[in-house]
Parts: structure tokens; C-alpha cells; sequence
């Protein structure tokens, strides 16, 4: 929390000073009355809400080959816009990119590193490519406060990647940590590794110790559900058929529920012919 206050404070006095350097005419010789009226135009459309637009001045700011500051200060301004306001996070990675490579203050380039791991796993689903991130962010001395959810999406894209092994040990680790913030995220994630090695009794075991410690309602209703599924994969049909009718009240979509009832009804009633 500390880090991302920080972060916040010197991105707005970062802005400031690009700002000032603009009204001042101090950033380089390139700084021409048209390039002026551009980026004053372009942060007007960000400031209405219009990013289309302001996706348009940006880059033809950037083709004119202004100072490298002046690319710095644009580049973060097109990737925020694509990754936060235009739902194109896919876009922003060349520009995260770009400050990287050419930041100097490096708690820009860790956030920078930070959206570009995020966007490969959550939007590209590129999860080599976001396991590679993660792990050069985890590799800082000192470590960062984020560390320990590094190392967790690290398993999680192992997971997403069918390889479950390397999966499981990291979210053992995790499990042999109680004080980690994702300590019982770990329980979760072991029991859907089971799961889909269809070790149902051991998926059951993981997700009901996971049930014991989370407090989220949308998240106990998920896993309930995945237990009810697990039961039913392993026969235990009376079982999955109570999770499941205790679930109707509260399940996001009961028709889904109420087709697996049916089915594990019928499965019932065939066994007992």
C-alpha cells in the first residue's frame, strides 16, 4: 500500500513537471507551437473522457519524434488509456513497454513490468510470457511487498498451462506458509489440481479446508459447486445432489443447477433399476 501511495505521489508530481516543462518551452529544441498544442489538445480529451481522440493526438505526437521525455510522459499516457479506459489492454503492452526501456525512475518501470505481466496472463493468456515477467520481478533485491502474489501467478499460470507438477509446488509452498496473504488461496488452487487429475476424494479434502477459512460468500458458493461437481464425477451421487439443492437459493444461475439436478435424479433412479 505504502509503495502504490508512493508511486501515486510521484507519478502526479512526474506529470507536474512535464506539464510545467511544457508551458515553459524547456524540454528540448523539438518543442514546437504545434507539438505544444497537441499534447495540451490530447490531455483536454483525456480530461473529458474522449481517448479515442486522444489516442489520435498522442500518436501523431510520437511520429513527429519529439524528446525522449516528452515519448516517456506519452507512452504512459497510451497505455494507461488502452489498458484502463478503452478495454484494449492487449494494445497498451508496447507501450509499457517503451518505459521500461526508457525510464530512468524505476518504481515507473516495476508498475510498467507489473501491467505488462498482468495483461499476458489476464487478457493475451500468454502465460509463459507472464511467468517470465513475474519471475524477473521476483528476482529484485530486496524483494517487493507484491512478492508473494508474484509467486502466485506464477502457479496459476502453470495451472493454465496443463502443468500441474510445477503448479503444485509452488502452491505448496504457499501452503506450508500461514502467515502468506494467499495461504488459502493455496487450498483452492490444489484441490482444482486434483480435480482435473480427477482425484476427486483429494479435490474434496483441499476445497473443504479451503471452505473452513474463506470468508467470501461468492467464493464459498463457487467451491461448493465444485465440490457438489467433484462428488458427482466419483459416483457420489446422493452427495452432489444436496450441494447442489442447498445451493439453489443462492447460486448465481439456478437453471444450470437445476439441469444438474436433474441429471444426477435420473443417475439415481437408473442405479437403483
Amino acid at each position: 500500500m505504502m509503495m502504490d501511495q508512493m508511486v501515486k505521489q510521484l507519478r502526479h508530481l512526474y506529470n507536474n513537471l512535464l506539464i510545467l516543462l511544457f508551458i515553459l518551452g524547456l524540454s528540448s529544441c523539438d518543442f514546437t507551437p504545434g507539438l505544444n498544442r497537441d499534447i495540451l489538445n490530447a490531455q483536454e480529451y483525456v480530461d473529458n473522457q474522449d481517448f479515442a481522440k486522444a489516442v489520435e493526438l498522442y500518436e501523431r505526437v510520437l511520429k513527429k519524434n519529439p524528446s525522449k521525455v516528452i515519448k516517456t510522459k506519452i507512452n504512459y499516457q497510451l497505455a494507461d488509456i488502452y489498458y484502463l479506459y478503452l478495454n484494449e489492454q492487449v494494445k497498451a503492452l508496447n507501450y509499457y513497454q517503451y518505459i521500461v526501456d526508457n525510464e530512468e525512475n524505476p518504481l515507473f518501470q516495476v508498475k510498467a513490468m507489473e501491467k505488462i505481466a498482468d495483461i499476458n496472463f489476464t487478457f493475451s493468456k500468454n502465460y509463459p510470457e507472464a511467468i517470465r515477467v513475474y519471475k524477473i520481478l521476483m528476482n529484485f533485491k530486496p524483494r517487493f511487498k507484491q512478492y508473494d502474489y508474484y509467486f502466485l501467478r506464477v502457479g496459476e499460470a502453470y495451472f493454465e498451462m496443463g502443468k500441474y507438477e510445477k503448479a503444485r509446488e509452488i502452491f505448496t509452498q504457499i501452503l506450508s506458509q500461514p502467515a502468506n496473504p494467499h495461504y488459502v488461496e493455496a487450498y483452492h488452487q490444489l484441490g482444482l489440481i486434483e480435480f482435473y487429475n480427477k482425484n476427486w476424494d483429494k479435490a474434496v479434502e483441499y476445497w473443504m479446508e479451503y471452505l473452513k477459512r474463506e470468508r467470501r460468500r461468492d467464493q464459498i458458493i463457487n467451491v461448493k459447486f465444485l465440490i457438489a461437481n467433484a462428488y458427482e464425477s466419483n459416483e457420489k451421487l446422493k452427495e452432489a445432489y444436496n450441494i447442489y439443492y442447498s445451493l439453489l437459493p443462492v447460486y448465481p444461475n439456478p437453471d444450470v443447477l437445476r439441469a444438474r439436478l436433474k441429471s444426477v435424479y435420473a443417475r439415481r433412479v437408473a442405479r437403483k433399476r
